[in-house]
């Protein structure tokens, strides 16, 4: 039975926007490197990448048939609770939280946790001389420096690696999916199609698609993403 188009339940998806924005800025960042503008696109590719983190989080708790009430109090828990739970769902298992992939998509996480509810933090003086500055840490993982002024364009490169490693490890490994179904949890607008086991895939600009496959590699293992044979 064919359904009308005025009956299609539709749900906004986001991850893939973000995927491509992130490549963009690390673009941008590559080509300003050494300079105030070049810090500027690492920082939001670095924000933007726990922002991955949380968007597929929420992807993967969405495209579960769960009741409304359910999902209002899942959507309060952690990024990595709520992909937790999308795991034990599917296969009874939990996310490795000492594998060294999850402790960096942790600092991902605690480096977007940092930037958006910003906290008085102590610093201590450090260096000599002309040499001297505040040091206000480093996150555990990753090494990158709490204080986000100083953030390089390897830095941002680093993180926004380490979420997309995470994001691979979890979909293929962990939660058994193909990259098709991986696709349709994070890409699928049609709530029917979403809840269902089904494959996907993604014709995009190739401009688009050169750029993740130059700066995100990884995605590419857990996302079905196609250059279009037309430019728009």
């Amino acid at each position: 039975m064919s359904k009308r188009v005025q009956d299609i339940r539709f749900v906004d998806q986001r991850a893939l926007t973000l995927v491509v924005d992130i490549a963009v800025l690390l673009e941008q960042s590559e080509k300003n490197k050494g300079t105030w503008l070049g810090s500027a696109f690492a920082r939001s590719a670095a924000t933007n990448a726990g922002l991955l983190l949380e968007c597929v989080s929420n992807s993967c708790i969405g495209s579960l048939a769960l009741p409304t009430r359910l999902l209002e109090e899942l959507d309060k828990l952690p990024a990595l609770s709520k992909l937790d739970y999308y795991l034990f769902s599917r296969t009874n298992k939990h996310i490795d939280r000492g594998c060294r992939e999850t402790e960096l998509a942790a600092d991902v996480l605690k480096l977007r946790d940092h930037i958006v509810h910003p906290k008085l933090k102590p610093g201590s003086l450090a260096g000599v001389g002309e040499e001297q500055y505040v040091d206000y840490g480093a996150t555990k993982a990753l090494g990158i420096a709490l204080d986000n002024r100083e953030w390089t364009h390897e830095d941002g490169k680093k993180v926004a690696d380490a979420a997309t490693a995470f994001l691979s490890l979890y979909f293929l490994d962990w939660c058994g999916h193909d990259k098709g179904n991986a696709t349709r949890v994070l890409v699928c607008r049609e709530r029917d199609i979403l809840q269902r086991e089904l494959a996907m895939w993604v014709t995009m600009r190739r401009a688009e698609r050169d750029l993740i496959q130059k700066w995100l590699p990884a995605t590419l293992s857990f996302m079905d993403l196609r250059p279009s044979e037309r430019e728009v």
